[in-house]
């Protein structure tokens, strides 16, 4: 299962840019150095006029940085399928 988390625009680090968040190697940097989120869970990571919308695979452990990410963001649980 993946989840898929939003944080908004008022949350994120103000020592980053917003512009520089829409470049997808720069969202996934954030979550990397900010949100201390290891590289194998993260999915995808885009900036979008909501906030940063993460996408983490599937999370065994409630670790401190999951914990943490949940607290700062709207959380949802979602199940991706195709749609035909």
């Amino acid at each position: 299962m993946e989840e898929f988390f939003v944080i908004g625009k008022r949350k994120l680090d103000k020592s980053w840019s917003l512009n520089d968040l829409y470049e997808p190697n720069n969202a996934f940097d954030y979550c990397e150095q900010i949100l201390d989120i290891p590289e194998e869970y993260i999915l995808d990571a885009n900036m979008t006029s909501e906030g940063l919308e993460i996408t983490l695979g599937y999370v065994e452990d409630e670790e401190d940085w999951y914990i943490q990410l949940k607290r700062v963001s709207q959380y949802n649980h979602i199940l991706k399928t195709d749609i035909i």
